[in-house]
Protein backbone atom coordinates (compact mmCIF):
# COMPACT_ATOMS: atom_id res chain seq x y z
CA UNK A 1 0.00 0.00 0.00
CA UNK A 2 2.75 2.61 -0.83
CA UNK A 3 3.63 4.61 -3.82
CA UNK A 4 6.48 2.69 -4.82
CA UNK A 5 4.89 -0.38 -6.12
CA UNK A 6 4.29 -0.46 -10.20
CA UNK A 7 1.84 2.37 -10.87
CA UNK A 8 -0.29 0.37 -13.64
CA UNK A 9 0.30 -2.05 -15.83
CA UNK A 10 -0.21 0.95 -18.65
CA UNK A 11 2.28 3.14 -17.67
CA UNK A 12 4.86 3.46 -19.83
CA UNK A 13 8.63 3.65 -20.39
CA UNK A 14 10.14 6.99 -20.70
CA UNK A 15 11.44 5.50 -24.18
CA UNK A 16 8.59 5.53 -25.68
CA UNK A 17 8.14 9.43 -25.71
CA UNK A 18 10.33 11.64 -27.63
CA UNK A 19 10.12 14.40 -24.54
CA UNK A 20 9.05 15.94 -21.71
CA UNK A 21 8.57 18.67 -24.10
CA UNK A 22 6.10 17.38 -26.42
CA UNK A 23 4.14 15.23 -24.18
CA UNK A 24 2.40 17.95 -21.94
CA UNK A 25 -0.42 18.21 -19.92
CA UNK A 26 -3.44 18.97 -22.59
CA UNK A 27 -5.74 20.59 -20.97
CA UNK A 28 -4.62 20.09 -17.74
CA UNK A 29 -6.84 16.91 -17.62
CA UNK A 30 -4.25 14.97 -14.87
CA UNK A 31 -4.42 18.14 -12.97
CA UNK A 32 -7.63 18.28 -13.26
CA UNK A 33 -8.23 14.60 -12.57
CA UNK A 34 -6.41 14.87 -9.52
CA UNK A 35 -7.71 17.80 -8.43
CA UNK A 36 -11.61 15.43 -8.36
CA UNK A 37 -9.59 12.46 -6.45
CA UNK A 38 -8.33 15.77 -4.17
CA UNK A 39 -12.46 15.92 -3.02
CA UNK A 40 -12.90 12.18 -3.09
CA UNK A 41 -10.57 11.26 -0.88
CA UNK A 42 -12.28 13.27 1.72
CA UNK A 43 -15.51 12.59 1.05
CA UNK A 44 -16.78 9.84 3.12
CA UNK A 45 -15.11 11.78 5.94
CA UNK A 46 -16.89 15.30 5.26
CA UNK A 47 -20.41 13.70 4.52
CA UNK A 48 -20.81 11.84 7.80
CA UNK A 49 -19.59 14.82 9.93
CA UNK A 50 -21.31 17.28 7.96
CA UNK A 51 -24.65 15.37 7.75
CA UNK A 52 -24.53 13.69 11.34
CA UNK A 53 -25.94 16.63 13.43
CA UNK A 54 -29.10 16.67 11.75
CA UNK A 55 -29.78 13.35 10.35
CA UNK A 56 -28.59 10.97 12.88
CA UNK A 57 -28.04 12.97 15.91
CA UNK A 58 -31.79 14.46 15.56
CA UNK A 59 -33.59 12.55 13.31
CA UNK A 60 -32.29 9.43 14.99
CA UNK A 61 -30.99 9.44 18.00
CA UNK A 62 -33.54 12.25 19.76
CA UNK A 63 -36.41 11.45 21.05
CA UNK A 64 -39.96 13.60 22.11
CA UNK A 65 -36.98 16.74 22.22
CA UNK A 66 -34.69 14.51 24.74
CA UNK A 67 -30.93 13.93 23.82
CA UNK A 68 -30.20 9.79 24.00
CA UNK A 69 -27.02 8.58 24.77
CA UNK A 70 -26.02 7.73 20.65
CA UNK A 71 -27.58 11.21 20.71
CA UNK A 72 -24.81 12.92 23.22
CA UNK A 73 -22.00 10.07 22.21
CA UNK A 74 -22.71 9.97 18.14
CA UNK A 75 -20.02 13.07 17.47
CA UNK A 76 -17.20 11.95 18.96
CA UNK A 77 -17.28 8.40 18.47
CA UNK A 78 -17.44 9.17 14.43
CA UNK A 79 -14.54 10.86 15.55
CA UNK A 80 -12.75 8.11 16.43
CA UNK A 81 -13.92 5.41 14.50
CA UNK A 82 -12.89 7.16 11.26
CA UNK A 83 -9.79 8.27 12.33
CA UNK A 84 -8.22 4.79 14.03
CA UNK A 85 -8.91 2.90 10.90
CA UNK A 86 -7.31 5.51 8.36
CA UNK A 87 -3.93 6.53 10.53
CA UNK A 88 -4.06 2.52 11.12
CA UNK A 89 -3.55 2.00 7.20
CA UNK A 90 -1.51 4.57 6.91
CA UNK A 91 1.04 3.09 9.69
CA UNK A 92 0.46 -0.18 7.83
CA UNK A 93 1.31 1.52 4.68
CA UNK A 94 5.07 2.61 6.07
CA UNK A 95 5.66 -0.27 7.30
CA UNK A 96 4.48 -2.99 4.60
CA UNK A 97 5.42 -2.34 0.76
CA UNK A 98 2.75 -4.59 -1.08
CA UNK A 99 3.57 -5.00 -4.76
CA UNK A 100 0.58 -4.75 -6.97
CA UNK A 101 -1.23 -2.34 -9.39
CA UNK A 102 -1.36 0.79 -7.87
CA UNK A 103 -4.73 2.09 -9.54
CA UNK A 104 -6.23 -1.32 -8.24
CA UNK A 105 -5.27 0.14 -4.81
CA UNK A 106 -7.28 3.04 -5.78
CA UNK A 107 -10.16 1.95 -7.80
CA UNK A 108 -10.95 -1.10 -5.32
CA UNK A 109 -11.48 1.13 -1.76
CA UNK A 110 -14.16 3.47 -4.27
CA UNK A 111 -15.98 0.47 -5.53
CA UNK A 112 -16.04 -0.95 -1.75
CA UNK A 113 -17.26 2.91 -0.69
CA UNK A 114 -19.87 3.32 -3.56
CA UNK A 115 -21.18 0.34 -2.38
CA UNK A 116 -21.15 1.70 1.38
CA UNK A 117 -22.87 4.55 0.34
CA UNK A 118 -25.72 2.89 -1.92
CA UNK A 119 -26.01 0.88 1.69
CA UNK A 120 -26.43 4.12 3.59
CA UNK A 121 -29.11 5.05 0.75
CA UNK A 122 -31.32 2.15 1.04
CA UNK A 123 -31.25 2.70 4.84
CA UNK A 124 -32.08 6.15 4.34
CA UNK A 125 -34.90 4.83 2.68
CA UNK A 126 -36.32 1.69 3.88
CA UNK A 127 -35.46 2.64 7.93
CA UNK A 128 -37.42 4.79 10.02
CA UNK A 129 -36.51 5.83 13.66
CA UNK A 130 -37.81 3.65 16.36
CA UNK A 131 -37.14 2.29 19.62
CA UNK A 132 -36.61 -1.55 18.75
CA UNK A 133 -34.19 -0.11 15.87
CA UNK A 134 -31.99 2.49 17.16
CA UNK A 135 -29.49 0.26 18.82
CA UNK A 136 -28.56 -1.73 15.60
CA UNK A 137 -28.92 1.59 13.68
CA UNK A 138 -26.35 2.92 15.69
CA UNK A 139 -23.90 -0.31 15.58
CA UNK A 140 -24.73 -0.63 11.44
CA UNK A 141 -23.64 3.26 11.26
CA UNK A 142 -20.56 2.41 13.06
CA UNK A 143 -19.36 -0.22 11.33
CA UNK A 144 -19.96 1.45 7.73
CA UNK A 145 -18.15 4.35 9.22
CA UNK A 146 -15.23 2.22 9.99
CA UNK A 147 -15.33 0.56 6.78
CA UNK A 148 -15.63 3.76 4.63
CA UNK A 149 -12.04 5.29 6.48
CA UNK A 150 -10.40 1.81 6.14
CA UNK A 151 -10.92 1.96 2.59
CA UNK A 152 -10.09 5.58 2.32
CA UNK A 153 -7.08 4.98 3.93
CA UNK A 154 -6.19 3.03 1.07
CA UNK A 155 -7.22 5.26 -1.25
CA UNK A 156 -5.28 8.35 0.11
CA UNK A 157 -2.16 6.49 0.41
CA UNK A 158 -2.59 5.14 -3.04
CA UNK A 159 -3.56 8.18 -4.71
CA UNK A 160 -0.62 10.23 -2.94
CA UNK A 161 1.84 7.61 -3.94
CA UNK A 162 0.86 7.84 -7.53
CA UNK A 163 1.00 11.88 -7.33
CA UNK A 164 4.25 11.80 -5.94
CA UNK A 165 5.66 11.27 -9.70
CA UNK A 166 4.31 14.46 -10.62
CA UNK A 167 5.62 18.21 -10.66
CA UNK A 168 5.17 19.93 -7.26
CA UNK A 169 1.89 21.47 -8.32
CA UNK A 170 0.06 18.31 -9.25
CA UNK A 171 0.72 17.02 -5.54
CA UNK A 172 -0.76 20.28 -4.41
CA UNK A 173 -4.03 19.75 -6.61
CA UNK A 174 -5.17 17.13 -4.11
CA UNK A 175 -4.67 19.54 -1.25
CA UNK A 176 -7.01 21.81 -2.68
CA UNK A 177 -9.15 19.25 -3.60
CA UNK A 178 -9.54 18.03 -0.12
CA UNK A 179 -10.31 21.97 0.69
CA UNK A 180 -12.97 22.32 -1.86
CA UNK A 181 -14.77 18.83 -0.73
CA UNK A 182 -15.73 20.68 3.03
CA UNK A 183 -17.10 23.45 1.31
CA UNK A 184 -18.68 21.25 -1.30
CA UNK A 185 -20.47 19.22 0.99
CA UNK A 186 -21.68 22.02 3.34
CA UNK A 187 -22.90 23.90 0.07
CA UNK A 188 -24.26 20.54 -0.51
CA UNK A 189 -25.99 20.03 3.32
CA UNK A 190 -27.31 23.55 3.25
CA UNK A 191 -28.75 23.31 -0.28
CA UNK A 192 -30.45 19.90 0.48
CA UNK A 193 -31.56 21.53 3.40
CA UNK A 194 -33.33 24.47 1.79
CA UNK A 195 -34.53 21.96 -0.76
CA UNK A 196 -36.67 20.35 2.09
CA UNK A 197 -36.68 21.49 4.92
CA UNK A 198 -38.91 19.93 6.84
CA UNK A 199 -38.31 16.51 5.74
CA UNK A 200 -34.83 15.31 7.06
CA UNK A 201 -35.50 11.74 5.33
CA UNK A 202 -35.42 13.62 1.75
CA UNK A 203 -32.87 15.89 3.00
CA UNK A 204 -30.37 13.04 3.63
CA UNK A 205 -31.43 11.12 0.76
CA UNK A 206 -30.06 14.07 -1.33
CA UNK A 207 -27.31 14.39 0.26
CA UNK A 208 -25.91 11.23 0.02
CA UNK A 209 -27.18 10.48 -3.74
CA UNK A 210 -25.00 13.48 -4.70
CA UNK A 211 -22.11 11.94 -2.85
CA UNK A 212 -22.09 8.50 -4.08
CA UNK A 213 -22.17 10.79 -7.47
CA UNK A 214 -19.24 12.70 -6.95
CA UNK A 215 -17.25 8.87 -5.79
CA UNK A 216 -19.04 7.34 -9.01
CA UNK A 217 -17.45 10.29 -11.22
CA UNK A 218 -13.78 9.78 -9.58
CA UNK A 219 -14.05 6.20 -10.01
CA UNK A 220 -14.81 6.85 -13.85
CA UNK A 221 -12.33 9.22 -14.24
CA UNK A 222 -9.59 6.73 -13.84
CA UNK A 223 -10.56 5.16 -16.66
CA UNK A 224 -9.37 8.80 -18.64
CA UNK A 225 -6.63 8.95 -16.39
CA UNK A 226 -4.38 5.71 -16.94
CA UNK A 227 -5.48 6.60 -20.88
CA UNK A 228 -3.78 10.20 -21.05
CA UNK A 229 0.04 10.12 -22.82
CA UNK A 230 1.73 12.87 -20.08
CA UNK A 231 -0.01 10.36 -16.65
CA UNK A 232 2.20 7.48 -18.21
CA UNK A 233 4.73 9.45 -19.51
CA UNK A 234 5.34 10.80 -16.15
CA UNK A 235 4.69 6.97 -14.05
CA UNK A 236 7.25 5.66 -16.50
CA UNK A 237 9.93 8.40 -15.23
CA UNK A 238 9.38 7.59 -12.00
CA UNK A 239 9.40 3.74 -12.55
CA UNK A 240 12.70 3.76 -13.73
CA UNK A 241 14.11 6.14 -11.30
CA UNK A 242 13.06 3.96 -8.53
CA UNK A 243 14.64 1.17 -10.09
CA UNK A 244 18.06 2.55 -11.03
CA UNK A 245 17.88 3.76 -7.06
CA UNK A 246 17.13 0.57 -5.88
CA UNK A 247 13.92 2.38 -3.92
CA UNK A 248 11.30 -0.33 -4.24
CA UNK A 249 10.81 -1.50 -1.20
CA UNK A 250 12.83 1.43 1.67
CA UNK A 251 14.30 -0.48 4.88
CA UNK A 252 14.37 1.19 8.47
CA UNK A 253 17.62 2.93 7.94
CA UNK A 254 15.97 4.94 4.77
CA UNK A 255 13.06 5.75 7.01
CA UNK A 256 15.42 7.28 10.09
CA UNK A 257 17.36 8.90 7.93
CA UNK A 258 14.45 10.98 5.99
CA UNK A 259 12.70 11.30 9.22
CA UNK A 260 16.03 13.08 10.68
CA UNK A 261 15.72 15.65 7.57
CA UNK A 262 11.78 16.30 8.46
CA UNK A 263 11.37 15.24 11.98
CA UNK A 264 9.82 18.93 12.70
CA UNK A 265 7.37 19.35 9.38
CA UNK A 266 6.27 16.08 10.38
CA UNK A 267 5.39 17.24 13.86
CA UNK A 268 3.93 20.55 12.69
CA UNK A 269 1.38 18.20 10.79
CA UNK A 270 0.62 16.22 13.71
CA UNK A 271 -0.17 18.64 15.86
CA UNK A 272 -2.29 20.80 13.49
CA UNK A 273 -4.40 17.81 12.71
CA UNK A 274 -4.33 16.28 16.37
CA UNK A 275 -5.45 19.75 17.44
CA UNK A 276 -8.17 20.72 15.28
CA UNK A 277 -9.91 16.84 14.98
CA UNK A 278 -9.83 17.17 18.60
CA UNK A 279 -11.98 20.78 18.15
CA UNK A 280 -13.58 19.52 14.76
CA UNK A 281 -16.34 18.34 14.64
CA UNK A 282 -17.21 16.98 17.85
CA UNK A 283 -16.99 20.24 20.34
CA UNK A 284 -17.46 22.86 17.31
CA UNK A 285 -21.04 20.76 16.46
CA UNK A 286 -21.88 20.35 20.43
CA UNK A 287 -21.23 23.97 21.18
CA UNK A 288 -25.46 25.65 20.60
CA UNK A 289 -26.30 29.10 20.18
CA UNK A 290 -26.46 30.89 23.38
CA UNK A 291 -29.83 31.90 24.53
CA UNK A 292 -31.96 31.94 27.83
CA UNK A 293 -35.16 29.65 28.40
CA UNK A 294 -37.97 30.54 26.19
CA UNK A 295 -36.36 33.21 24.08
CA UNK A 296 -37.35 33.20 20.37
CA UNK A 297 -34.12 32.16 18.10
CA UNK A 298 -31.54 34.92 18.01
CA UNK A 299 -28.81 34.31 15.74
CA UNK A 300 -28.56 35.94 11.50
CA UNK A 301 -28.63 32.02 10.47
CA UNK A 302 -31.62 30.31 10.37
CA UNK A 303 -32.39 27.43 12.99
CA UNK A 304 -32.35 24.45 10.71
CA UNK A 305 -29.14 25.79 8.90
CA UNK A 306 -27.18 27.52 12.19
CA UNK A 307 -24.74 24.38 12.30
CA UNK A 308 -24.23 24.21 8.74
CA UNK A 309 -23.25 27.07 8.22
CA UNK A 310 -21.86 28.51 11.12
CA UNK A 311 -19.50 25.10 12.37
CA UNK A 312 -18.96 23.25 8.86
CA UNK A 313 -18.97 25.94 6.18
CA UNK A 314 -17.28 28.47 8.86
CA UNK A 315 -14.46 25.97 9.17
CA UNK A 316 -14.10 24.74 5.95
CA UNK A 317 -14.07 28.16 3.65
CA UNK A 318 -11.48 29.90 6.33
CA UNK A 319 -9.49 26.25 6.29
CA UNK A 320 -9.33 27.16 2.40
CA UNK A 321 -7.70 30.28 3.13
CA UNK A 322 -5.54 29.66 5.02
CA UNK A 323 -4.28 26.29 2.90
CA UNK A 324 -4.16 28.34 -0.26
CA UNK A 325 -2.75 31.89 1.58
CA UNK A 326 0.48 29.66 2.77
CA UNK A 327 1.41 28.92 -0.87
CA UNK A 328 1.84 33.16 -0.97
CA UNK A 329 2.83 34.21 2.80
CA UNK A 330 5.41 31.65 3.99
CA UNK A 331 7.97 32.54 6.90
CA UNK A 332 11.08 30.53 5.61
CA UNK A 333 14.62 30.56 7.88
CA UNK A 334 17.62 28.29 7.19
CA UNK A 335 16.25 26.12 10.38
CA UNK A 336 13.02 25.80 9.52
Amino acid sequence: MSGSGSPSSSASSPSDFPSLISVVDRKHAVYGIFLLHGVGMLMSWNMFITIAPQYYVDYWFTVDGNATDYAESFMSVIGVTSQIPNVGVMFINMAITVAGSMMMRIAVPLVINCCLVMVIILLVIFVQPSDNDRNWFYIVTLIIIMLMNLCNGVYQNSIYGVVADFPDNYPNSLIIGNNLCGIFTSVMSIFTTIVSPNDIMLNALLYFSISLGVLVICGLSLIVLVKLPYYNYIMGIGERARQDDDAERPNLRQYLECFSYCWVQLFNNFFVYFVTLIIFPAMMSETPFYRQPGEPWGSVFPENLYFAINTFLNFNVFASLGSLSANYVQFVSIFW
